[in-house]
């Protein structure tokens, strides 16, 4: 039977089969999420409403609000059948099945057939993210959503050359905004730098890993959403748009697809399902969510934000404070005693944060979304965001509900288990981007030596080397 697939909202992806909706992914269908910072770059259509919401399966890659939205999920039929990565932690599928959702987990690695011409298999990792292979008449799409590969590249690469190169897709963010890059140094200024910096490394990156995969084709997927809360719009220049990737793109023989269109998988045709790229700003607003700057919170309010941060036990390695300040009114949280070091050596992260924000992230314990939204600021004192604090707080922490060195031994064992390599791989690959690469950077730097061996790096990457070679 013939297939398509259509790319809409956010990250949501609608797989048909001779017309039918077989499977709807990362249903975000209407409405805002990360307190009310991001809304839809384009709202959907009643057709396209109507068409999520007769799926015959939902899968659902990770607990992030745009991809679990569960104001979208509360307009499903009830009943639903959703497909769930298998996850280190089952609070995802028991939630919805408390919500009566018929939930299956995907074992790791194994096809499961949805239809005649449609099935699936998938690959949660360590990131908490999962990935999802779908199989649609004799075409691959490879969905990666906001997933790191995670060891597993060897793997897709060997599963997609067993078909038509020209036949195969790959959907994944390419984004620098999907993260907290709201920083500041301590007089408050912005170090955000230019909205242009990093956005040609990253579609470069996306571009790498498309062709290190060898697909024919990257549909731009994933990071399509417009910032709308009054403090957080400031981040709109910074989003990858579709004329970015067409400037930026450098692999030639892999061809991008733009947002918005549905593809006939016989034909490769691509329909375009907006008359424009451009963004629907009149969602933009002058309100701050449901937050209010000014409000303060009582002794009993910081009370439950320092229990919440004494949770993530396996961070007190890497961090010595937490200071958050709320309507003016700033307090430190002190996960090692202070004297430990001299005070100008202290590792700590400074949170500048509307009460209501902060005090539902500790009541669901889930900091990324205040990380996403860019409308609290941060300032880093002697340490970084990464690979420590937002992984183990964030991610680990928040998803898996790892909090001490015991649960993150059982959680690190239990993906080696399954794919030891892959995991070996995806840890020192963390520690070499995120660790060594940067004091690399900054020891070239201090040398002198940084123009020449960016250039060799990235002649050893296969990326342009442009003549400013910053």
């Amino acid at each position: 039977m013939p297939c398509s697939f259509e790319t809409l909202s956010n990250a949501s992806v609608l797989v048909r089969e001779d017309g039918h909706p077989v499977l709807a992914t990362d249903p975000w269908l209407f409405g805002t999420c990360y307190f009310g910072s991001w809304a839809l770059d384009h709202p959907l259509s009643d057709a396209q409403l109507a068409a999520m919401r007769q799926a015959d399966y939902y899968w659902i890659s990770h607990g992030h609000p745009d991809h679990l939205h569960h104001d979208s999920l509360a307009t499903l039929p009830r009943g639903a059948r959703i497909l769930l990565p298998d996850h280190y932690h089952g609070e995802i599928a028991d939630s919805l099945r408390e919500a009566g959702f018929a939930v299956t987990i995907l074992a790791y690695r194994q096809w499961m057939r949805l239809s005649d011409s449609v099935r699936v298999m998938c690959m949660d990792n360590l990131n908490q993210d999962a990935i999802l292979l779908i199989e649609a008449g004799d075409s691959l799409i490879v969905n990666l959503n906001d997933s790191p590969l995670c060891g597993e590249t060897g793997f897709i690469r060997r599963l997609v050359r067993q078909y038509d190169r020209r036949k195969t897709y790959m959907l994944a963010l390419c984004a620098i905004d999907a993260d907290m890059f709201n920083f500041v140094d301590d007089t408050g200024n912005s170090l955000a730098g230019p909205p242009d910096e990093r956005k040609r490394g990253m579609i470069w990156r996306t571009a790498r890993i498309a062709e290190t995969l060898g697909v024919g084709s990257f549909c731009v997927s994933s990071s399509q959403h417009i910032y709308v809360r009054s403090d957080s719009v400031w981040a709109n220049p910074y989003r990858i748009t579709w004329n970015d990737i067409q400037t930026h793109w450098h692999r030639p023989d892999i061809r991008i697809i733009e947002p918005f269109v549905t593809i006939d998988l016989a034909t490769g045709e691509v329909t375009r399902n907006h008359p424009t790229q451009e963004s629907d700003t009149s969602q933009i607003t002058d309100a701050t969510g449901e937050d209010d700057w000014a409000e303060t919170l009582s002794a009993e309010e910081w009370h439950r934000v320092e229990a919440f941060m004494h949770r993530f036990q396996l961070v007190r390695r890497y961090i010595d404070f937490v200071e958050f300040t709320v309507g003016g009114e700033s307090h430190r949280v002190d996960l090692n005693p202070p004297g430990g070091r001299r005070d100008e050596q202290r590792r700590g992260i400074a949170f500048m944060v509307p009460r209501r924000s902060l005090l539902e992230t500790a009541t669901w314990g889930y900091f990324d979304d205040l990380l996403i939204g860019n409308f609290m600021k941060t300032r880093l004192i002697n340490t970084h965001l990464y690979p420590r604090f937002t992984p183990l707080v964030a991610k680990v922490g928040g998803n898996a509900k790892v909090y001490t060195r015991a649960d993150y031994i059982r959680f690190l064992a239990r993906y080696a288990r399954r794919n030891p390599i892959g995991t070996a791989a995806t840890l020192i690959d963390i520690e070499f981007n995120q660790v060594w690469l940067p004091w690399i950077r900054r020891t070239a730097e201090a040398l002198g030596l940084k123009k020449p061996l960016k250039f060799v790096y990235r002649k050893f990457l296969g990326d342009p080397v442009l003549p400013d070679v910053t």
